[in-house]
């Protein structure tokens, strides 16, 4: 009997999968998927959360307010991005209202950036920070076990989820196969924007680190978090203070992207 389930649930999947292919060729959604990425850009902290904050008094919030609107004005620029911010000023924005905006829209992927800190002042340089699998599968779990929550899905994995003749166990092996996809998006993402950073800032690593984040663990949307430098190493902070440098963060972020979705997606559709 449990070998029966098994074949037939693997059926359903492969036959889930096969229409997705079947769609994706057809006009009408190549169409759609030639309209622009939606880039959601995260400064993080903001209004009463100020961030990390060094002896000179400077503020996380304001560095990445003035990284995410510079990162906004370049995908603006682009033909391929429709970038949205969080916050486009000093304001407070919850992270239940960050992820709801996950939930409720079709996001192609989000960005966060940040300023670290270390009390060992000598420490500098910039990294990457994706989600951990147990922290997605936890949340994919309970996504599966609250029918009521709503979140925003494409339309194939939205009519899976919501036909009631699909088991549990069916519906949370798509969501943990499309989470498998987007966790080596965001791998093959942060490497396209460390060559960028690897130009202009200190790595101590070109791989991300993986962290159990709330801003990280939208099920529904790729995501990545970007800690630009130390705001508590000297050198760092007097770059990051200025305009020069807040440009070459942003762009370097912004031709991460443009490579990456030029690349990955662009010409798996001129392949097609």
């Amino acid at each position: 009997m449990k070998l029966f389930l098994k074949k037939t649930i693997h059926k359903k999947i492969i036959i889930f999968f096969k229409n997705i292919k079947k769609n994706q060729k057809n006009k009408k959604n190549v169409k759609k998927i030639l309209k622009k990425f939606i880039i959601l850009i995260d400064p993080g902290h903001g209004g009463q959360d100020p961030g990390a904050v060094n002896s000179l008094g400077l503020q996380e919030k304001k560095i990445t307010l003035k990284i995410g609107i510079k990162l906004k004005n370049l995908l603006k620029n682009s033909n391929l991005f429709y970038p949205v911010l969080t916050r486009n000023d000093d304001s407070y924005v919850s992270l239940k209202k960050r992820r709801d905006f996950l939930k409720n829209n079709h996001v192609s992927f989000l960005i966060s950036i940040h300023v670290d800190s270390s009390k060992k002042k000598y420490v500098s340089g910039a990294s990457i920070w994706i989600t951990t699998n147990e922290r997605m599968h936890r949340e994919i779990n309970n996504f599966i076990k609250d029918t009521k929550e709503h979140i925003y899905f494409p339309k194939n994995i939205q009519n899976l989820i919501q036909n009631k003749k699909y088991d549990l166990f069916l519906k949370k092996t798509i969501l943990d196969l499309q989470f498998n996809n987007f966790q080596k998006m965001e791998i093959n993402l942060s490497n396209y924007v460390f060559q960028q950073f690897k130009k202009i800032i200190k790595l101590d690593k070109i791989t991300p680190n993986y962290a159990s984040l709330g801003i990280l663990s939208s099920i529904n949307t790729p995501s990545m978090l970007i800690e630009t430098g130390f705001i508590t190493n000297f050198s760092e902070e007097k770059k990051l203070r200025t305009d020069e440098y807040q440009n070459k963060i942003a762009n370097a972020i912004y031709m991460g992207l443009k490579n990456y979705f030029q690349d990955t997606f662009l010409s798996n559709l001129r392949d097609t």
